[in-house]
């Protein structure tokens, strides 16, 4: 089965005088004008709360700003954190390649970075941790993250300074992206002599917040821009929710949902033309390229290192800059790599890979404990 897609993304990074809702409604309409259909055309929206200006029913807020809520049949809200969104899109293509919808529109905005004090966003992201065997010790996501790295540097023998690499072989590619938030050049050594934040992990190596939102409109219905796309294999994973939960942290719920949507698809991962991949730091995206199956256990460092990640490497992956660089926003984070991959395969990337047609998504919420991958291809 088939369907088609619109795209639109806002502008990213301090968007003054925005609110959620106006960002989510930009990209929302530019998004089905992409797709060269009507509003009156759309049956179904899925989206994510914000984490600034949201609502109980999110999605039905949405339809009713734009003025669609007797049309739709299917709205849907949902909170993986930052598997939210590419699990919508999931979901959105196979109602809409089942036939139960025509049109769906997946969106999400917010505006995290001027939309409320430092301090407070601090509160509500530390408020995320379990509230009895991590709030009150002090872990904060990054926290929980550095364990996650610092395992991973022990397990496999790696230097405390390995992972610096990585954020700074995307910058490559947000350097030569319109609109990326980041795009001034940097090398591993300037990664290493940014402050430390929770040990191994420094500054340069965690995802900056901005504002911003992104849509695609997944339909059935023709015409629109691109080319027919199929989504032959996705799926989710899940090893724990809290990372105080997690064990000897040896694995994530990575590599449930990447071996399940490979397997669905009939596909391997030297199958993937380019790769877009959930970078909210950089041992995010390490061990989501191997345990992916993208490079050897330990191996991400070095792939990195050799150019692996740049288009016209081993793997292109995130071609816009990730999350790291081109911009994270808040609930709509990852959005911008679902933008990303369909502009890869439509050919009208700004760092396109020569040729691609099959995409590798992954995403993630909590601290790499809600996971949902999907393999897109053009037909």
């Amino acid at each position: 089965m088939t369907f088609r897609t619109g795209i639109a993304e806002t502008a990213v990074g301090k968007l003054y005088g925005r609110t959620s809702q106006s960002l989510a409604v930009e990209a929302g309409l530019a998004a089905i004008a992409d797709a060269g259909l009507e509003l009156g055309d759309i049956d179904g929206i899925v989206t994510a709360a914000p984490l600034v200006g949201g609502a109980p029913r999110h999605a039905l807020t949405l339809a009713e700003t734009l003025g669609i809520c007797e049309q739709v049949t299917y709205c849907d809200t949902l909170s993986l954190g930052g598997a939210s969104m590419l699990t919508g899109f999931v979901r959105a293509c196979r109602l809409v390649e089942s036939g139960q919808l025509r049109a769906v529109l997946v969106l999400a905005a917010d505006t995290q970075r001027t939309g409320r004090a430092r301090g407070d966003s601090v509160a509500a992201i530390a408020a995320m941790r379990h509230p009895l065997w991590e709030q009150p010790f002090g872990m904060a996501n990054v926290s929980a993250y550095a364990l996650l790295a610092q395992r991973y540097l022990d397990r496999y023998g790696l230097d405390k300074d390995a992972l610096a690499v990585l954020p700074a072989e995307l910058r490559r590619h947000a350097a030569t992206q319109p609109g990326a938030v980041y795009t001034a050049p940097l090398d591993a050594a300037e990664v290493t002599a940014s402050r430390m934040i929770a040990s191994p992990l420094h500054l340069l190596e965690c995802s900056p917040i901005s504002d911003g939102g992104a849509a695609v409109v997944v339909h059935s219905i023709g015409g629109g821009a691109g080319p027919e796309l199929s989504m032959p294999g996705a799926a989710e994973g899940y090893r724990y929710d809290n990372v105080s939960f997690a064990g000897r942290l040896e694995a994530t719920g990575a590599s449930l949902s990447g071996g399940r949507a490979f397997a669905a698809a009939g596909l391997a991962p030297a199958d993937v033309d380019v790769a877009l991949l959930y970078d909210s730091y950089s041992i995010t995206l390490a061990v989501e390229l191997e345990e992916l199956g993208l490079c050897e256990p330990g191996g991400a460092p070095a792939l990195a290192a050799a150019g692996g990640l740049r288009v016209g490497g081993e793997i292109p992956t995130n071609t816009h800059g990730g999350l790291l660089s081109h911009s994270h926003c808040g609930a709509a984070a990852g959005m911008n790599h679902l933008v990303e991959a369909i502009r890869q395969l439509r050919g009208a990337a700004a760092n396109q890979v020569d040729g691609a047609r099959t995409a590798l998504l992954h995403a993630e919420g909590g601290i790499l404990s809600a996971n949902c991958t999907a393999l897109l291809q053009s037909a």
